[in-house]
């Protein structure tokens, strides 16, 4: 048993050992694209790059990624919307970057800038950083970020888990996805991910081979002018990414 252990724990460095050695090259000339275009063009450019990334990180570490066949049809359509998942790994970063949708962005908490490779990658590819400090200004980037939505058409992708479940359970909602689709006046998209928190649970060095099946569930709609809403709202959202979990996807390809 102990040489099994050593066994998963030299594969293990060898694939973090390949992802870094992957991302050290890719990251730069991905932010360097993202740098040299302008708005129009790094929104389109930003995300096929971010799932090149994901996509090569994720066979880096030995899994695959599949869709169903509502999760294509959903992201192949472009529209100012927020793009919801279930946060239960660290196999989520590169999974989320490699289902980027064209105009595609992250919404991500504003300490993750000072992360090196991924903070200045995802600040170069027009990300969403959203204040967790005081209420004024994490309202003010609320809406900074709500307009963004709408004048560049961004599909933003955010947990609303707020954080990585500690035992790959679904958590609690926080209420900052809600908020911001309200603020925005755009639908949720709740996409659902499949085997992530089994194929790397928390504490494991890397994660194991598999599968990570992406669905897709019907889009969410805020209710008008009623913000008081948003936490039955979020709580409604909650049991049906439960349901959908239990449930298993449906057909992938």
């Amino acid at each position: 048993m102990r040489i099994k252990n050593m066994s998963v724990t030299a594969t293990g460095l060898a694939q973090q050992g390949a992802v870094w050695i992957f991302s050290a090259s890719y990251l730069p000339a991905l932010m360097a694209s993202c740098l040299l275009t302008n708005q129009t063009q790094r929104n389109r450019v930003g995300p096929r790059m971010a799932r090149g990334w994901g996509w090569m990180v994720s066979r880096l570490a030995g899994v695959r990624i599949q869709y169903t066949p509502a999760a294509r049809q959903a992201l192949d359509t472009r529209k100012a919307r927020v793009l919801t998942f279930n946060h239960g790994s660290t196999l989520d970063v590169p999974v989320g970057a490699a289902l980027l949708p064209e105009g595609g962005v992250l919404a991500i908490k504003a300490e993750m800038r000072a992360l090196p490779l991924l903070g200045p990658a995802c600040a170069a590819l027009g990300s969403i950083f959203l204040d967790r400090g005081d209420r004024e200004s994490a309202y003010a980037s609320l809406k900074v970020s709500a307009r963004r939505i709408q004048d560049e058409k961004l599909q933003v992708l955010i947990a609303p888990e707020g954080t990585r479940s500690p035992d790959g359970q679904l958590g609690q909602f926080k209420l900052g996805a809600f908020h911001l689709a309200f603020v925005a006046e755009a639908p949720i998209l709740p996409l659902v991910l499949h085997n992530s928190a089994a194929i790397w649970p928390r504490g494991q060095i890397a994660p194991n081979g598999g599968t990570v099946i992406i669905d897709a569930l019907p889009e969410v709609h805020m209710p008008a002018g009623d913000s008081d809403a948003l936490r039955s709202q979020a709580d409604a959202l909650r049991t049906l990414y439960q349901k959908a979990l239990l449930a298993g996807p449906s057909v992938a390809h």
